[in-house]
């Protein structure tokens, strides 16, 4: 399956001229979605405007800012293919459901190209590992990926790029061979179902009594020994006092 998106990130400006300092772009293969999955996670601080032009299909998007015990979720409608921020302070984070994928085994092949017209302080590309994958081979513009790990168990390939500037295209993309059809999530749940112990019946006092062979025939053997001893001895007994 290969599928060529081209992807462009745009940020506008209404206010005075200003960037975000951190700007984390993570990629999720078939975590819970049958597909993929983009998080663009970012902090801000005042009521600037960020405007994301998509050019591209998106099945869906998903809004999310924290702030303290604040939180805030809001399905987002792609209108004329953009996104703009929402107006709140905190930590924002934007899901992008892309490229849905069938349930059966097979490869998965996905790219697309990152552009962005404001320079990143620092620029956090990022990939999560699907779980069970085969031969999972990811690339961002050939930026080093180191393999980390999250609270939560999670394995990821990650690079950082420090001082990107607004003219670089990076192209983003990964294959990997999916021998399952499941979702990382419904995988670990068939795991964790195989390791659960079986119920085991408790025993009864029937159950835990141990028939042997023996027990039948060896008092039989014992009752013939017995009656063959008693009767030399008779016979013995009779002898002497016929003499």
């Amino acid at each position: 399956m290969n599928k060529r998106f081209i992807f462009t990130l745009f940020f506008s400006y209404i206010f005075s001229q200003s960037s975000i300092d951190t700007l984390s772009v993570t990629i999720y293969p078939e975590y819970y979605y049958q597909g993929v999955m983009v998080e663009y996670r970012f902090d801000k601080y005042s009521t600037e405007k960020y405007t994301f032009n998509l050019s591209t299909e998106v099945d869906s998007v998903l809004y999310l800012v924290s702030k303290g015990d604040e939180f805030f979720e809001e399905v987002v409608k792609v209108d004329n293919k953009s996104i703009s921020s929402i107006e709140k302070l905190g930590e924002h984070k934007i899901y992008l459901f892309l490229d849905k994928y069938n349930q059966l085994p097979g490869l998965r092949d996905f790219s697309y190209q990152f552009n962005i017209l404001s320079d990143i302080q620092t620029l956090i590309m990022a990939f999560q590992f699907p779980f069970a994958s085969e031969n999972f081979i990811p690339n961002a513009n050939n930026i080093p990926l180191e393999e980390v790990g999250d609270q939560n168990g999670l394995t990821f390939l990650q690079g950082i790029l420090n001082n990107y500037k607004s003219d670089e295209l990076i192209d983003i993309s990964f294959s990997y061979f999916n021998p399952h059809g499941l979702t990382s999530i419904q995988y670990s749940a068939n795991i964790s179902a195989d390791n659960a112990p079986q119920n085991i019946s408790t025993p009864t006092s029937r159950d835990k009594f141990v028939t042997y062979p023996f027990l039948t025939w060896e008092p039989m053997l014992i009752f013939l020994i017995l009656t063959l001893i008693l009767v030399f001895l008779y016979g013995n007994s009779q002898r002497k006092n016929n003499s």
